[in-house]
């Protein structure tokens, strides 16, 4: 009895796991597979990681430096005189002795600019890391709607083939029967020849994408959860271009990265500018030693001192200056940077708005199409019923049909993408966004 159990929740628990196992993938599971397998994000982490080491690094040019040494030394010496009052002499001598000294900086102007300018690179090391998420959140979505798209444009493709097979077997009847000429037989196997291609082609695309998505999540999902047909996608809010201009000038990291590298240039030129100035240090010494001499005999020396120490740069022979006026034009780049960077953070959000506002109004339009080409067909295929309309009429209908149903699932997909994009030129782009879209998706 105990082994009849056992086997009965084996075999459910293999059900259960076959069941989870056959659930389909949606976009926030494919982003969180993405956060822990994609290698570009992993390596913008390592990077960030790195970059917290820098304060540390510019901090310990402040702090006081501590050097221990020891020395070991053995002499040899003989004296060999040319007079007989003196007599010759030979002799060795063994010295043992550690030393340690402290340094504590006290006014180094250049140090402390470089203290500054590790904290600018920690900064620095965060906002990369901050795009490099939201590079990753635009890649899983484009990747992942591509795959969509790619599904429903095969979905199109074979009902095409199908759609065109038929018009086909019913030219080459009516060809038979005499009611239609080789011509009309002609068109519909040229039409269906195009087809069939044309689904060769989608499958292979479908194929492409999921690969692209494999990529960056780590493996080929078997499905995908998708929008419904007629789902109702928000429009872009606020509708208002200089809202999100103005977000992006204060938010856009792209253009928060080309301030700080403005920052940093200027406090590379007074850093410069700081090497010239005087350096005051704080220098303890301490050291004993041992020595053991034939010729004068063992003895024990210990040293102690304390001072303080100025240095000051006099002349590096035009070094300085020229390490000045070097930083000083690259100041002046980094300010035309900062600039161009502010334009074109303007352009690519004004270009993201019209792409998204223009993208909705184009999925709307594709969408009554549908619906009107859907009635024209409907009625083309009752003309052909009845005799009024030919089988060449329903071709055209039925042409006209498809490609409109792959137009609008071509736009419906780049419309979501588009949302994205301009959510990322203002700045605002996180893993909330990619929650409110994958609210969107339903069974596959």
């Amino acid at each position: 009895m105990n082994y009849l159990r056992l086997t009965i929740l084996a075999l459910s628990s293999g059900l259960m796991s076959i069941n989870v196992m056959a659930q389909p993938m949606d976009l926030l599971d494919a982003y969180n597979e993405a956060v822990q397998r994609d290698p570009l994000i992993a390596s913008a982490k390592f990077q960030a990681q790195a970059g917290k080491e820098k304060p540390v690094q510019g901090k310990s040019l402040l702090m006081p430096k501590v050097t221990v040494g020891a020395e070991v030394g053995y002499n040899y010496q003989k004296s060999v005189y040319s007079s007989d009052d003196f007599q010759d002499r030979s002799g060795k001598a063994d010295n043992y002795g550690v030393n340690a000294q402290l340094t504590q900086p006290i006014y180094r102007a250049a140090d402390w600019s470089s203290f500054r300018q590790s904290r600018l690179a920690e900064t620095q090391s965060d906002i990369e890391l901050a795009i490099a998420e939201q590079d990753l959140i635009l890649r899983v979505s484009q990747s992942y709607f591509n795959v969509l798209s790619a599904q429903e444009n095969v979905a199109v493709s074979e009902a095409q083939t199908r759609a065109f097979n038929e018009s086909l077997e019913r030219a080459k009847l009516t060809f038979k029967v005499g009611t239609a000429t080789k011509t009309d037989k002609l068109e519909a196997q040229a039409r269906y020849d195009i087809a069939v291609a044309a689904e060769i082609a989608a499958k292979n695309q479908l194929a492409i994408t999921k690969q692209i998505l494999a990529s960056i999540i780590g493996s080929v999902p078997e499905a995908l959860k998708r929008p419904e047909q007629n789902a109702d996608l928000s429009n872009v809010e606020p509708a208002d271009m200089q809202h999100w201009v103005n977000t992006a000038l204060s938010n856009n990291l792209i253009l928060k990265l080309a301030n700080l590298g403005f920052d940093v240039s200027k406090i590379e030129v007074k850093k410069l500018k700081g090497d010239r100035l005087p350096t005051i240090d704080f220098v303890a010494n301490a050291s004993r030693g041992k020595n053991f001499s034939t010729f004068t005999g063992d003895s024990q020396t210990t040293n102690l001192g304390v001072s303080i120490q100025v240095a000051m740069p006099i002349y590096t022979g035009g070094l300085m200056t020229s390490r000045i006026r070097e930083a000083e034009s690259l100041r002046l780049q980094q300010k035309q940077i900062k600039l161009d960077s502010e334009r074109q953070v303007q352009l690519q959000t004004q270009q993201a708005y019209l792409i998204a506002l223009n993208g909705k109004q184009q999925v709307d339009a594709l969408r009554q199409a549908l619906i009107s080409n859907q009635s024209a067909l409907d009625a083309t295929k009752k003309g052909v019923e009845v005799g009024v309309r030919t089988n060449l009429d329903l071709l055209d209908a039925q042409q006209q049909y498809f490609s409109t149903e792959r137009d609008f699932s071509v736009a419906k997909y780049d419309y979501l993408i588009a949302l994205m994009q301009l959510k990322a030129a203002a700045g605002i782009l996180s893993e909330v966004d990619v929650s409110i879209l994958n609210a969107l998706l339903t069974a596959s």
